[in-house]
């Protein structure tokens, strides 16, 4: 094991010069872009692939566009310990949201195809369409992969930016592809259990000067991408307050009751909790600085690492929307909804990899996380866990930054925690 680990060091400098490529090859400014199934992420992919070809890894892709990697000697059906994250990214965001961890699991099997032991059951993964930007919701890839969705149940979704089906984007990119092994579906009796590194999204271990955190579950949500609020266009000088149907105070007025609702349940002890008001606008062809605003469009998306908090959250909602109507003389339509359940992670792993990190001098801290493909991972059966690499300036945007020693020391801990569980089996 020490060997392998010797060598883990030049096969993080190997793919932090593969992660910089990537960035570059795929700039879009401001930041990065890697759509779902384009181009630029196929681009990602082949550059993955040939890494891990250069390294002497299997490289097997499924009829989707997700790749596997396996050491040599490895049969496909042999039960793995597995790491991996997704090769997209959301319009002009960061480098290294997902594309950090596809990374961080070659530089482990790499190093791993240096030990002069056998090989180990170890597997990464590189997916596609974690993020929902592109076809309305997540985990496309990663769904795909488990078994958890079909091409027949999801191929006619269509990609925000090209007017194009699922489908059509995977075929045009020559999925399945016939010019290698294709790989099969994982499940439960293939991953013994999933580790995913992932770039913290938040400011949480740059502000209290931890490199590494432990996701302790991924949020749920509720969300409404397409809400609107219904009043009264009127005159802005004319119209006494008692007579308007104002749809922006209304909104602006849900939005501030749902903020303090927020505060009660941080001041009652409820960090994990957390709502965002996205999109806000009024109709462009109507508004004037001179017009009460008779309709509004906004979005919603309430999160909770606790299915009852989601609940609660979502129950006290509509009570606001029927006060405010009763007193604003408005209607709330919020559209569709959607949303996952909050998925708690494996306690085992999370206290094997807290273990592992406290070996290496890492400091770490608990937390809950945002939307990972780990969360499919689970549903699927299989024990996981997220370990969350400081990042400052969040993701989601151009800003994102990633420093080298901190990734660094995720792939330590991430690599030390792989071999724990393989030597397990």
């Amino acid at each position: 094991m020490t060997d392998v680990h010797s060598h883990l060091d030049s096969c993080i400098t190997e793919v932090w010069e593969l992660l910089e490529r990537i960035g570059r090859e795929t700039t879009d400014s401001p930041g990065i872009t890697r759509a779902a199934w384009s181009r630029n992420e196929e681009m990602a992919a082949d550059l993955v692939r040939a890494f891990a070809r250069r390294h002497g890894l299997q490289v097997l892709n499924d009829a989707f566009g997700n790749i596997q990697f396996l050491l040599p000697g490895v049969d496909p059906a042999t039960p793995c310990v597995t790491t991996g994250s997704h090769l997209d990214s959301v319009p002009h965001g960061g480098n290294y949201d997902g594309l950090a961890g596809v990374a961080a699991g070659l530089a482990v099997l790499a190093a791993a195809n240096a030990d002069p032991n056998p090989a180990r059951p170890f597997r990464a993964v590189a997916m596609r369409c974690e993020e929902s930007p592109w076809f309305g919701t997540a985990y496309l890839g990663s769904r795909l992969m488990l078994g958890l969705s079909t091409l027949d149940e999801i191929g006619d979704l269509v990609r925000s930016d090209s007017g194009q089906s699922l489908r059509h984007h995977i075929q045009n990119l020559g999925y399945p592809r016939t010019d290698g092994a294709v790989a099969s579906l994982l499940n439960s009796d293939l991953v013994t259990s999933f580790l995913e590194l992932h770039i913290e999204q938040g400011p949480l271990l740059e502000s209290d000067s931890i490199p590494v955190g432990i996701a302790t579950a991924v949020r749920g949500n509720v969300r409404f991408p397409d809400a609107c609020c219904i009043g009264a266009y009127g005159h802005s000088a004319a119209l006494p307050r008692r007579f308007r149907q104002d749809a922006v105070l209304a909104v602006a007025e849900l939005a501030l009751s749902l903020d303090g609702y927020w505060k009660d349940r941080i001041a009652q002890g409820d960090e994990d909790f957390v709502l965002t008001v996205g999109k806000f606008s009024t109709d462009a062809a109507q508004h004037a600085m001179t017009k009460v605003a008779g309709d509004a469009k906004f979005s919603l998306n309430i999160g909770a690492a606790v299915k009852t908090s989601l609940d609660a959250a979502r129950s006290h909602l509509f009570d606001l929307i029927k006060g405010i109507e009763n007193d604003r003389g408005v209607t709330f339509e919020l559209g569709r909804e959607v949303g996952t359940t909050p998925t708690q992670l494996d306690t085992t792993l999370i206290a094997l990899i807290e273990d592992t990190a406290g070996a290496l001098g890492i400091a770490t801290r608990r937390m809950p996380t945002v939307g990972h493909d780990a969360a499919m991972f689970v549903r699927a059966g299989i024990p996981s866990a997220v370990i969350l690499v400081r990042n400052a300036n969040g993701s989601h945007n151009s800003d994102e930054a990633l420093d080298r020693k901190d990734f660094a020391g995720g792939v330590h801990v991430l690599g030390r925690a792989m071999h724990r569980l393989a030597s397990a089996q």
